[in-house]
C-alpha cells in the first residue's frame, strides 16, 4: 500500500513515459475465456524501408550477374572456342545450372512475399494456464503467445520469430523460416556448382587436345568477378546455413539461443531455479516440426506444420510453452528505468520554491533509480486504479523483441508483480543524498515487532497473522 495523499502511475504509464510515441493501454484484469481467436485479421507490416530496398536490390543483382555472366560471357565463349567441349557437354552443364538458379529464385521470392506470421488481434492466452505472467507488448497493444517477438522493423509481434533479415526484407518466422532455409540451402548449393564450373573451366576440364586457349578479356575479367563474388558468398551463407541446421535440430530460434544462454548463466549464479528449455523435444520430431515429416516435400512446402500459437513440449505439463523464458526477479524495470531515467531537479524545492526535506521526486510520473540493496518489497507503481491494479496482481509483463535490432527480448523488460522497492536520489550541495523506500515496513514485514524500540512500531491493522503494515 502507498502512503495517503501518493500518487502512483500505472505501469503503462511508466512504459509510455520513456516512449512518447507508445501509449500503452490499460490491461483488463482478466483475460478472456475464448482462447480460440475469431478472426484471423493480423497487423499487416510496415512498409519496406529503403535500406531494406537497397539491400533486397542489392542481393538480385548479385544472383542474376553471378548467373547470367557465368554463362554469358565464360562458358559460352569457351564452347565456341574448344572444339572438343561438345553442345551436349554444355548442356550438361548449364541446364543443372539453370534448375538450381530457378529453384534459388522461387525461394527467394516466397521469402519476400510471404507472410511470417502476425499475432491475431483477438488472441488470448488459456485462463487455466498458470505460468506466473503473462506476455504483453506495449507496442502493439496485445497479448503475445509463446515464442511471439514484436520486431521494431515491421512494427509488429511475429509468430515464432527467429530475426529480423534486411537482405529480404522480412522477418524469418513461422510463416518465412522454411523458405528461408530452403533459400539459404540452395544458394549454397548452387554457389558450390557454379564456382565447380568455372574452376573447370579454368583448368580447362573439357579441352581434350591439351592446347589451352587463351581467354578473351572479357572472359577473364568475368572469371575474376565471378570469384570475388562467389566465395565470400558461399562462405557466409554456409555458415548461417549450418547455425540454422543446429537451430532446426533443437527446435531453437536465434532469439530463443540468446535466451538460452542468459538462462543459463542466471542458473549457475543461482538467480533462479533449474530450468530446461521446453520446446527441444527430441532431434528428429524437431526437424518435422518445422519441415514435416514428408521428406520429398521439404523442397516444396509453403508453410510448416501447425499455427504458430501452440507447440509441443517436452515436459508433461503443456502449460511450460507459457513460462518460456524464467524470469530473474531482480531485474524487474531495471533496463526501462536506465533507458528513461528522468531528469532530476532540485532537491530543496518542490514546487513554488518550498523546502523538500523528504525529498520526493517533483516528477511523479516519471519513473526512478531502482536499487538492489533495498528490493525486498513488492514495488506498487504510483496510481496504480482497481482495473490495472488486478492486472499486475495477474502478472503481466512487457516484451519489446527488436529493440535494439531485431529482434528480441530484453531479460530485463518483464514486468512481473515482484518485492522491489525504489530509492530516491537527489544531488545536494554535499553530493547525493538518499532516502531508502518504506524502510519501516520492509523490518516490519520481515521481523515484525521486535525490530522496533518499544512503544515505536506501527500499529498493525487487521491481516494476515496480524502483521499487515498501515502506512
Amino acid at each position: 500500500m502507498s502512503a495517503e495523499g501518493e500518487t502512483q502511475p500505472t505501469l503503462a504509464q511508466e512504459a509510455a513515459s520513456g516512449e512518447s510515441e507508445v501509449v500503452a493501454p490499460l490491461l483488463p484484469s482478466t483475460p478472456p475465456a475464448s482462447t480460440t481467436p475469431t478472426t484471423s485479421v493480423t497487423r499487416p507490416r510496415a512498409m519496406l524501408r529503403p535500406y531494406e530496398i537497397v539491400w533486397v536490390a542489392g542481393v538480385i543483382a548479385v544472383m542474376v550477374f553471378l548467373h547470367v555472366t557465368s554463362q554469358v560471357f565464360i562458358m559460352w565463349p569457351y564452347y565456341r572456342s574448344t572444339p572438343s567441349f561438345t553442345f551436349a557437354q554444355l548442356m550438361r552443364v548449364l541446364i543443372p545450372l539453370n534448375l538450381l538458379g530457378a529453384y534459388m529464385y522461387y525461394a527467394y521470392y516466397m521469402c519476400l512475399t510471404s507472410d511470417p506470421g502476425g499475432v491475431p488481434v483477438d488472441w488470448r492466452q488459456p485462463p487455466e494456464v498458470h505460468s506466473g505472467w503473462k506476455r504483453y507488448c506495449y507496442k502493439c497493444h496485445a497479448y503475445k503467445p509463446p515464442r511471439a517477438h514484436h520486431c521494431r522493423v515491421c512494427r509488429r509481434c511475429v509468430l515464432r520469430m527467429d530475426h529480423h533479415c534486411p537482405w529480404i526484407g522480412n522477418c524469418v518466422g513461422y510463416g518465412t523460416y522454411l523458405h528461408f532455409l530452403k533459400y539459404t540451402t540452395g544458394v549454397v548449393i548452387a554457389i558450390t556448382f557454379h564456382l565447380t564450373m568455372i574452376t573447370l573451366r579454368v583448368f580447362d576440364y573439357w579441352n581434350f587436345y591439351h592446347v589451352m586457349p587463351r581467354p578473351s578479356t572479357m572472359e577473364a575479367v568475368m572469371i575474376v568477378l565471378n570469384y570475388m563474388l562467389g566465395i565470400p558468398t558461399i562462405a557466409l551463407v554456409t555458415f548461417l546455413t549450418l547455425y540454422h541446421y543446429y537451430l532446426l535440430a533443437t527446435n531453437t530460434t536465434s532469439i530463443e539461443s540468446w535466451e538460452k544462454d542468459r538462462v543459463a548463466r542466471q542458473i549457475r549464479r543461482g538467480q533462479i531455479p533449474f530450468t530446461r528449455f521446453p520446446f527441444d523435444v527430441g532431434c528428429w520430431p524437431n526437424i518435422c516440426a518445422v519441415l514435416g515429416p514428408h521428406v520429398l516435400l521439404w523442397p516444396w512446402l509453403r508453410r510448416s506444420p501447425g499455427d504458430g500459437l501452440h507447440f509441443d513440449v517436452s515436459s508433461k505439463d503443456s502449460d511450460a510453452q507459457y513460462a518460456w523464458p524464467p524470469q530473474d526477479p531482480r531485474t524487474y524495470l531495471q533496463h526501462r528505468r536506465r533507458r528513461h531515467r528522468p531528469k532530476l531537479m532540485s532537491p530543496f524545492t518542490y514546487g513554488d520554491e518550498q523546502l523538500n526535506p523528504n525529498l520526493q521526486a517533483s516528477r511523479q510520473g516519471h519513473t526512478q533509480p531502482q536499487a538492489q540493496a533495498h528490493a525486498t518489497l513488492r514495488h506498487r507503481p504510483p496510481m496504480a486504479d482497481a482495473d490495472t491494479t488486478a492486472a499486475m496482481d495477474d502478472g503481466f509483463y512487457d516484451s519489446y523483441s527488436s529493440e535494439g535490432e531485431s529482434d528480441h527480448d530484453s531479460a530485463s523488460e518483464h514486468e512481473m508483480a515482484v518485492p522491489s522497492g525504489t530509492v530516491r536520489v537527489r544531488r545536494g550541495s554535499e553530493g547525493f543524498e538518499v532516502r531508502p523506500p518504506h524502510y519501516g515496513r520492509a523490518l516490519w514485514e520481515q521481523f515484525g515487532a521486535e525490530a522496533f524500540p518499544a512503544g515505536t512500531e506501527p500499529p498493525p491493522e487487521a491481516g494476515v497473522d496480524g502483521r499487515a503494515w498501515r502506512p
